[in-house]
């Protein structure tokens, strides 16, 4: 993948842009697809920026990245840099192995699905 986009603001309309090459496979498809972030210098991920629709974009944020790649929680961004609209997420193992496969995900808050997304991310 090339580098993917990604963006900080204070929510002033300015934005950070920065671009980084994907480091992080989180849909499980063997291509990475997001940017690993290590914001206290300790060597390990602790968020992770997401372009999720494989438009060389980041379009989801994921905090507390663990080991799996599974998130503690997700946002969107509003449009002003600040990731600041949390994505509910629930997991959906198809093939009964324990792990998430897909994950249904309510953009809008709305307690209906908007989207399936693959992988552990």
């Amino acid at each position: 993948m090339d580098p993917l986009e990604y963006f900080f603001g204070v929510g002033d309309g300015e934005l950070s842009v920065w671009h980084s090459p994907a480091d992080l496979d989180l849909d499980g498809d063997g291509i990475p697809d997001a940017v690993a972030l290590d914001f206290d210098g300790d060597g390990l991920i602790d968020d992770a920026m997401w372009d999720s629709d494989g438009d060389g974009v980041a379009d989801r944020v994921l905090l507390d990245v663990a080991a799996d790649g599974t998130a503690a929680a997700v946002f969107a961004d509003s449009g002003l840099g600040l990731w600041d609209q949390p994505i509910v997420r629930l997991p959906v193992d198809v093939d009964g192995d324990g792990r998430p496969d897909h994950f249904l995900e309510d953009t809008d808050g709305d307690g209906i699905a908007d989207r399936v997304v693959d992988g552990p991310g």
